[in-house]
């Protein structure tokens, strides 16, 4: 699966671009690992990684999302992130659209 989000980054407009690899649990959830880049409207960019756990919630791909991502950038703007990991959560609907809320752990 592929994600693409427009939103910002340590106050940056950014665009994310995400690749996920998704293994489905017996149990019904399912654990999945992603690596992607996010790019500023500046130019500047930084890998990501991120791991996740879905919770289906009815007809899929319905199911909340919990999760951990994190950064790698040569980019002196976005330096920060590669001192941190945020954890999010989303919320997916049948019609594949989603929000999603972030938090840097601190």
């Amino acid at each position: 699966m592929t994600f693409q989000e427009e939103g910002t980054v340590l106050g940056s407009p950014c665009t994310l671009m995400v690749t996920f690899v998704c293994t489905h649990r017996p149990d019904g959830t399912e654990y999945s690992e992603g690596k992607g880049v996010v790019y500023t409207k500046d130019g500047d960019s930084a890998s990501i990684n991120v791991c996740c756990v879905l919770v289906p919630k009815g007809m899929p791909p319905n199911g909340s999302i919990r999760g951990a991502t994190f950064f790698s950038t040569p980019s002196p703007k976005l330096a920060r992130l590669n001192k941190i990991a945020t954890v999010f959560e989303a919320e997916m609907s049948e019609d594949m659209s989603y929000t999603v809320k972030d938090w840097e752990w601190k």
